[in-house]
């Protein structure tokens, strides 16, 4: 179960990655045709946020992933005692 959930990560991370080059690619197109710079100062805060969103994400599915390891061992050393 684990490695689907690593893999799920791993797909996310690899989706924001794109994401993030791809609004970066955009932003830049937006700042030189001259467009409203409050709206690309919201987009880009807007892609900040998808990545400190992933960030947690990734985070809180490595702190899942430790104490799901430790319950396992736990439950492993009960089992051979």
């Amino acid at each position: 179960m684990l490695s689907r959930i690593e893999s799920a990560l791993a797909r996310l991370g690899q989706a924001v990655t794109r994401l993030e080059e791809t609004g970066v690619g955009r932003l830049e197109a937006m700042v030189a045709a001259g467009n409203d710079e409050a709206q690309v100062e919201r987009l880009g805060a807007e892609l900040a946020a998808v990545r400190a969103d992933y960030e947690e994400l990734q985070l809180t599915s490595h702190n899942a992933s430790g104490r799901i390891d430790a319950a396992i061992g736990r439950l492993r050393a009960v089992l051979d005692a």
